[in-house]
């Protein structure tokens, strides 16, 4: 009887160790929520849909290993293609923004030269007709000018 029950543990508790290894074995693959792929021995979240990419089984067989020696290439390289378009999309991001600064503060250094100007100031009104400034007008045009120049042209 102490045989039968020893042996039934045994039993069980191989059988445990097996079923623990071959789960360690399980390699799953799922698009989270920002689109990235995802590799993981343990599920994915609840709710969303996987493949298994690697069975149990024991041990890997060399095509096996090429091939995920492959995968791993291939997402390596794809990755650093992301990065590479998402820094270059950063550069010209960036070069429009300073681009439009120059721009705009090109714009207020002429604007403030000729509010400065001994010449007349003429501008539409919103019917579309030309007015000429007053000098009140003109000095408050110029202030806004000047600030203007000072936002666009001092980083």
């Amino acid at each position: 009887m102490l045989k039968r029950t020893l042996l039934c543990i045994l039993l069980v508790g191989s059988c445990g160790l097996m079923a623990t290894a071959q789960a360690q074995q399980f390699i799953y693959k799922w698009t989270d929520e920002q689109g990235q792929l995802k590799y993981s021995e343990l599920l994915p979240p609840p709710g969303v849909p996987y493949e298994t990419v690697r069975k149990p089984g024991g041990v890997a067989s060399g095509a096996e290993t090429k091939d995920l020696a492959k995968e791993q290439e291939e997402l390596a390289r794809k990755l650093a293609e992301e990065e590479a378009k998402t820094q270059e999309q950063q550069e010209q991001a960036q070069k429009e923004v300073a681009d439009a600064r120059a721009k705009n503060c090109e714009i207020a250094r002429k604007n403030v030269e000729v509010l400065q100007g001994d010449r007349p100031v003429v501008r539409a009104d919103a019917k579309g007709n030309k007015v000429t400034l007053d000098a009140p007008q003109r000095e408050a045009e110029l202030q806004k000018a000047k600030k203007d120049q000072d936002y666009f042209c001092n980083p």
